[in-house]
This record gives C-alpha cells, structure tokens and sequence, in this order.
C-alpha cells in the first residue's frame, strides 16, 4: 500500500492524519485513468477534488511520477487553495505530505504463525554464544537457516532455498508451530531486505 500522512499546524497545536491506499500496477493505473478521462474528461486532472474522489488513483498517480521523476502538477490539488490570495499568506497552510510504499503489511503477521524472515534477519543478535543460547526462539527460523537462504539466493539458486525452508517449517510444525507465510514472499521479501 502507499501511505499518505499529513502534518498541519493551526494556532499552534499540529496533527498527523494518514491515509493508506493501495499500490497498483501501472497497467491498471493507466485502465482507472483513462476511464476517469473518458468520463469526466481532462478537467478531471486539475481539479483540487480529484484528490478526494479519486484517491487511489491519485495518489498512485503522484508516486508513479515521483520514481519516475517526471515534473506534474500532481501535489499542489492536495495544497489548499486561499479564498483571499492577497491577505494570505499561502505557505501558513502549507501541509506537509510525506508518501511512503510499503511492501508489507505488519498487522497481517500474528503472534501464531510468528514474524516473516526479513523481520528476523534484522533482528539484532547477542554475541555472548550462551546469551545467545538462552535467547534462542525454538518457535522461530534459526539465524543460521536465513543465513544459508540468502547466500544460497546470492548465487541465484532459488531451489535450495525453497527445500530448506520446507524442511524448517516441517521442524516447526512438528514442534506445534504453523507458520502460514507464503514461501516466495518470505523468501522475496528477505531477499529484498538482505540484498537489496
């Protein structure tokens, strides 16, 4: 999903709202766009309400031109519009937005099915051998597995990866732990974490 938080400052005292939206894929962005423009024709996209009515497009819009650095006029329909220009200073209402793509969502991992490899792999990890022996999760992926997965994902061998984590979870399972992260996500997402 893409975040949007909006700080605003009035009389002194601020703010933060959020919004989430969720990410779509440029093919489905371009179909939403050009069924808004056939529509409500161009206008559409210089109106301030376009932000309010469209927001998923909207906002999916305005981070599509960001990666791809193209100049729009895209963040100013979410700036506010002064009803006296001349009296107003218009950088006194000025909202900061901060848009922020999330390629996970840490509200769908319970306690159950414990947290996905990335979040383990940046977990810091003792260096006292028998701290880190009392510490060790027996309901969690060993250190050492994530380990042996991304070197096996650095030498673009994504089969041994796989057995190996099949093989974990089948330990785990056996210990009363189901763990119901999807393999190529898991895998995916520690890859994205570890190597970039």
């Amino acid at each position: 999903p893409l975040q949007e938080g909006k700080e605003q400052t009035a009389n002194g005292t601020s703010h933060k709202t959020s919004l989430t939206v969720p990410y779509l894929n440029p093919l489905v962005l371009r179909k939403e766009l050009e069924n808004i423009l056939t529509q409500e024709g161009d206008i559409a996209l210089i109106k301030p309400e376009f932000v309010d009515e469209h927001p998923i497009i909207y906002w999916n819009l305005l981070w599509l031109m960001e990666r791809i650095e193209s100049k729009t006029h895209l963040p100013e329909l979410c700036l506010p519009v002064p009803s006296d220009k001349e009296h107003i200073d218009p950088l006194s209402k000025v909202k900061t937005v901060h848009i922020q793509c999330l390629w996970d969502n840490l509200s769908l991992h319970t306690e159950a099915s414990g947290p996905p490899m990335y979040l383990l792999y940046r977990e810091t990890q003792p260096t006292s051998p028998l701290i880190k022996a009392l510490l060790t999760d027996h309901a969690q992926l060993n250190k050492n597995v994530i380990q042996q997965i991304i070197s096996a994902i650095r030498c673009n061998d994504f089969a041994t990866p796989l057995k190996r984590l099949a093989n974990e979870r089948h330990k785990l399972k056996s210990n009363g732990v189901e763990r119901s992260h999807s393999f190529y996500r898991d895998i995916l997402f520690l890859a994205l974490t570890a190597i970039g």
